[in-house]
């Protein structure tokens, strides 16, 4: 590469060999060229290395980590660590990005200076690469900090953020299994840092029925409760009052009995739209609500974050 990057795209892979070359010519097609893109493999055991070999064989401006399967907030900070961009742009392995996200993202960040990290809208899509519905992001400053509590204002696989800002925050939390972007955005907000979103939807997110786990899903909402919970301690008192690691390990242990009672949740996720399965969804809701805790705060959060 001839100057350095503008922007440095991360990307984080294990055993994703399956929509790999997809996600990676979706960033080496973008109209923005002056970036870099980081693949850290992630202990793969598939063909996902031989893959991103081939990629980085063919075109200079990638650079990839091989180590050891140490998790997703770990090798998205040895990514950042190698970062010379003064933009971090993150994207997954089984993902796309259009053409024109990098471009519109940077755009948006050079007139809008005061921002230190923002999202998109975007599409979701099946296995098979099918449009299946949209998820547009609230743009309104307002209402970003107003619904943080109950979702997070900022996709992960959207974030376009300045380098300073994952600097500051000394990047993502490794203790965080799950929702280490919930919780790197929720520290920023406390520590002062302004987000935004672009209405346009700039990526697709790939989303089906084997990629959820019923343990991760359950393993996932704790963690964003603890997060949400972390972040009132700052507010108020000024520090995290509690003890991080004896509540990760708490939340980590998930009983069978609630990995059938969220399996059946699940199952529900992916129904056609139609007035039987609509009913089927209320009876199972209601029938989880009375036999899930988890499920109960998770349906209750659900229902206070649509009524804002």
């Amino acid at each position: 590469m001839s100057r350095e990057p503008k922007i440095s795209v991360i990307m984080s892979v294990f055993n994703g060999s399956k929509f790999l070359s997809d996600a990676i010519q979706s960033i080496l097609n973008q109209t923005f060229k002056e970036f870099e893109l980081i693949i850290v493999d992630d202990g793969s055991t598939d063909n996902s290395l031989n893959i991103i070999r081939s990629f980085e064989s063919a075109d200079s401006r990638i650079k990839v980590i091989s180590k050891l399967n140490e998790g997703l907030a770990k090798s998205l900070n040895a990514a950042i660590s190698l970062s010379q961009g003064d933009f971090i742009a993150r994207m997954d392995a089984d993902d796309i990005s259009y053409k024109n996200r990098l471009e519109k993202q940077y755009d948006y960040m050079q007139k809008n200076k005061s921002i230190d990290l923002c999202g998109c809208s975007m599409d979701i899509i099946d296995e098979h690469g099918n449009v299946t519905r949209e998820k547009i992001q609230i743009s309104n400053p307002d209402e970003i900090l107003k619904k943080r509590f109950f979702q997070s204002p900022i996709l992960h696989i959207t974030f376009f953020g300045k380098k300073s800002f994952f600097a500051k925050l000394n990047g993502y939390r490794e203790e965080f299994k799950y929702a280490q972007d919930y919780d790197l955005v929720m520290r920023g907000i406390n520590a002062g840092a302004k987000i935004g979103n672009i209405k346009d939807k700039l990526v697709q997110y790939r989303d089906y029925q084997q990629k959820i786990e019923p343990i991760k899903f359950i393993q996932q909402f704790r963690m964003t409760e603890l997060i949400v919970k972390l972040s009132k301690e700052r507010e108020h008192l000024g520090k995290e009052v509690s003890n991080l690691n004896s509540e990760i390990s708490a939340i980590l242990k998930v009983n069978s009995f609630d990995m059938f009672i969220t399996k059946i949740f699940l199952s529900t996720y992916f129904l056609k739209n139609s007035l039987l399965n609509s009913i089927l969804k209320k009876i199972i809701n209601l029938f989880v609500f009375f036999l899930n805790r988890d499920l109960r705060r998770l349906l209750i959060r659900d229902f206070r974050a649509y009524k804002l």
